[in-house]
């Protein structure tokens, strides 16, 4: 089902800015933000501030009854939020309630935000997304308690694929550099020889030595990635001339070609009209690739749009990405139209909610065990694994 969003924005409340400001200023010097330093967190915060805040967002898929409903439990989140000075990450699939209460500096991918979190002095580090990605925090910081709201939600690319998975294609090509997506469980990237995103994959791989370089594990972004780099690099993944297992993005893997040309037509998105764009992620089917305006990371599509909005070159748009993304969007950039395919939802990112980040700051608050909820690694794997996250960050510079 596909329906278009309201055009609206969120206005925070003055104070909240200028506090917002001064807290990013402290955490970068090491300070501890105190209770009237830190936006909708200071100690006199009521139940009824929290409302006028959430209203005052205008966001377009917050109704009234979401925010009378779930104003007290954001107000206990942002409570205890700021008295155990926790540092929420918010990544960008999270649904609106969720993504907001993390501060700006707190929302973002996978990866920038582990790399955020790790400049931080915050002893509790909450991570509002899957495991794998709570991985990565852990692994970048190593000391501090990483917790996830929900241990079982997975990811269709990460759960598919492991280890034991990295060397039988190791062994099927001897010397060939194995270039892991960041999308992945540290037992697989700890076999691996370097990491990559979504943003900086063709990149790395022309960085890498040799003519062939094996991409795991994602199935179409290898055939993306094949493509872009045809005639420089030959791009080995699974399932390719081998029965080694890879694994699709269950979001991304459902927008065809045809989903696209309907967009196309119903929503008056035209190929090569300048104010009007859709846009797709390199998960995607590589003729879903091929039909978009623009492809790339979210990252990526975040800036083309917000480019594109500081020049008045963007009215409408689509992006073949997960739902909240969109609703995420829209609020940003209120003056752009988006269309969304409401019904795409990633259902491990749907996992996280309100009441379970709220039981982990109470868990938090009683000094109770917080293994229900703690990201665990082996110094080995930690070792092991942060090897090909620091070489991919060493030859993005």
């Amino acid at each position: 089902m596909l329906d278009r969003l309201p055009t609206d924005r969120e206005h925070l409340i003055s104070d909240d800015l200028e506090r917002t400001k001064k807290m990013t200023v402290m955490r970068s010097n090491g300070e501890t933000p105190h209770a009237t330093d830190t936006p909708g967190c200071t100690t006199d915060l009521s139940i009824e501030d929290v409302k006028k805040e959430l209203y005052n967002r205008h966001h377009p898929s917050l109704t009234f009854l979401d925010i009378e409903a779930h104003a007290k439990t954001v107000h206990r989140i942002r409570t205890l939020k700021q008295k155990h000075d926790v540092v929420m990450l918010g990544h960008n699939y999270m649904e609106p309630l969720v993504f907001g209460l993390s501060e700006k500096e707190e929302q973002g991918d996978s990866l920038g935000l582990s790399m955020f979190a790790a400049k931080t002095e915050a002893p509790y580090l909450i991570f509002n997304g899957v495991p794998f990605m709570a991985e990565t925090a852990k692994i970048l910081s190593p000391d501090k308690t990483v917790l996830v709201a929900d241990k079982t939600a997975g990811c269709s690319l990460a759960d598919n694929f492991g280890a034991e998975d990295v060397k039988e294609l190791k062994e099927l090509y001897p010397g060939a550099p194995v270039m892991i997506y960041v999308n992945s469980y540290a037992d697989a990237k700890a076999e691996s020889d370097i990491c990559c995103t979504s943003a900086n994959a063709a990149h790395i791989a022309k960085t890498l030595p040799g003519d062939t370089v094996i991409f795991v594990p994602d199935i179409f972004f290898a055939q993306n990635l094949e493509e872009e780099l045809k005639g420089e690099k030959n791009v080995v993944y699974p399932g390719k001339d081998n029965t080694a297992r890879g694994a699709v993005c269950e979001v991304h893997e459902r927008f065809t070609l045809d989903d696209l040309l309907n967009v196309r037509e119903s929503f008056e998105i035209p190929k090569g009209h300048p104010d009007r764009k859709l846009y797709a992620h390199w998960e995607c089917r590589p003729n879903v690739l091929q039909e978009a305006d623009f492809y790339g990371s979210t990252s990526q599509i975040m800036k083309d749009i917000a480019e594109r909005v500081a020049v008045n070159q963007l009215e409408r748009a689509f992006v073949a990405s997960e739902c909240e993304l969109t609703s995420n969007l829209a609020q940003e950039f209120p003056k752009v139209q988006f269309w969304t395919a409401c019904s795409i939802r990633c259902s491990h990112m749907a996992q996280v909610n309100l009441g379970k980040i709220a039981n982990i700051l109470e868990a938090i608050d009683r000094d109770d065990d917080l293994s229900e909820y703690e990201i665990t690694l082996s110094p080995e794997t930690i070792d092991k694994a942060r090897t090909p996250i620091e070489r991919m960050l060493e030859a993005s510079v």
